[in-house]
């Protein structure tokens, strides 16, 4: 039986976790190692230059697995989507901080809306970026936004839904009534990690991300 939301144990949940920061994403880059580059590079928050922005979204996209499977894509689109986000770059920058933490409340849909508005592209038979965004989204304030990729989507079984902003947020309710109902795991999850994540929806995160490293190490 797959392991969900619904199912999960803490044992397996703390062995997800070391599986995460034992793995390895492109050109043998270790899970941590990849997210240390990721927070240092948004250590300031959103870049001040368009040129700044653009480092970002190329990272998130092509290094960090924002658009994996599509990485050309994402170079074609990287300039599309900066200058988007560079031309209102307070404006974002102001919606995206000032969304609320998860643990409180979800974000808002009209929220989402504004902020994915960017990454909505039209390439190759696809034009929602929404793990590109989420992705993007999390460094940007980690506590509002917790991130999606193929695996958390899987976990959280939202998988066949379209790509969109309303997706995104039924995401994240169930990522946080997922959350709030085991935060009783928290400290033994933390020490399972030993102090990498940086924030409690990261570490949720290296839970639903290390479920398919177990099952890969267990083939």
């Amino acid at each position: 039986m797959a392991i969900d939301y619904t199912n999960i144990t803490l044992d397996v949940a703390q062995q997800a976790i070391r599986a995460y920061n034992n793995g390895c994403y492109a050109r043998g880059i270790k899970n941590p190692d990849l997210d240390k580059r990721a927070r240092a590079l948004f250590a300031g928050g959103l870049a001040s230059s368009e040129d700044g922005i653009r480092e970002q979204v190329r990272f998130i996209g092509v290094d960090y697995g924002g658009v994996a499977g599509f990485k050309k894509a994402a170079e074609f689109l990287v300039p599309a989507i900066a200058s988007d986000i560079a031309a209102v770059r307070d404006r974002y920058d102001a919606t995206a901080k000032s969304a609320p933490p998860l643990m409180q409340e979800v974000v808002q849909l009209d929220v989402v809306a504004e902020l994915y508005a960017p990454f909505v592209k039209e390439l190759h038979g696809k034009r929602n970026w929404l793990v590109w965004a989420a992705k993007f989204w999390h460094f940007l304030n980690p506590e509002a936004f917790p991130m999606l990729d193929s695996r958390v989507d899987g976990f959280f079984r939202t998988r066949g839904r379209s790509q969109s902003a309303e997706k995104y947020v039924c995401f994240c309710k169930r990522f946080r009534c997922f959350a709030i109902s085991h935060r009783g795991w928290l400290p033994d999850l933390r020490e399972a990690d030993g102090g990498l994540a940086w924030r409690h929806n990261k570490l949720w995160d290296k839970v639903c991300y290390g479920i398919e490293e177990l099952a890969r190490n267990a083939g």
